[in-house]
């Protein structure tokens, strides 16, 4: 059965999914988190996008973006996930492919559904019953805005595409933590969550 064709709109928001193959782990210890991080900055210089939150966990990763065209955003997830998949093959001797071969893509359509779909991202861990708290663990977005850590894959600001009341906003500020420290789950069902109590701590890397 053919695919649906994939339409991202330019300049559009979104939520963008991408899994590994059977689940498997493939970002092991903190020099794999360390390693796609470095090359996701390598992915926006040659593939330029707007990143606003992300979460990477042990078998895929989740990022809030604008994208300025389909070919950007498509060019730069290719990029991003074939060098690593070089850097599995070299470290692990992985063979075969590393990743379900399409991503999710899954529009954001108003300045709610970005505060929801943030806030959605930024507490995976705490479902996955990684930790207890969201700022303990260290590879999301979280501590940017909550804590104001530097986040070098961030872009410190939104363009004037969204409403202005959320495009002034200063992402470093002290209102921006309050705002996603309040921000509750509003929207449709794919950005709509609970926060389901954690088992573990998260590890301290």
């Amino acid at each position: 059965m053919p695919r649906t064709a994939r339409f991202i709109q330019d300049n559009g928001y979104y939520h963008v999914i991408s899994r590994s193959i059977n689940q498997t782990h493939i970002f092991r210890d903190p020099e794999d988190f360390s390693r796609f991080r470095k090359l996701q900055q390598q992915a926006k210089r040659d593939f330029p996008l707007r990143l606003f939150h992300y979460v990477i966990m042990h078998t895929h990763f989740h990022f809030v973006l604008q994208a300025t065209t389909q070919h950007a955003l498509s060019a730069h997830l290719a990029q991003l996930k074939w060098r690593y998949t070089i850097w599995m093959r070299r470290k692990y001797g992985w063979k075969g492919p590393l990743w379900r071969e399409r991503y999710k893509s899954l529009p954001i359509e108003s300045e709610e559904y970005l505060t929801a779909c943030g806030t959605y991202v930024e507490f995976n861990p705490i479902r996955a019953g990684l930790c207890k708290e969201p700022a303990a663990y260290p590879h999301s977005s979280y501590r940017h805005y909550h804590l104001g850590v530097p986040d070098e894959l961030l872009d410190p600001y939104l363009p004037p595409a969204l409403p202005p009341s959320l495009s002034a906003i200063d992402y470093s500020s002290e209102t921006a933590r309050f705002i996603f420290s309040a921000a509750t789950a509003i929207g449709g069902p794919a950005y709509l969550f609970q926060r389901r109590p954690a088992k573990n701590a998260c590890p301290q890397k």
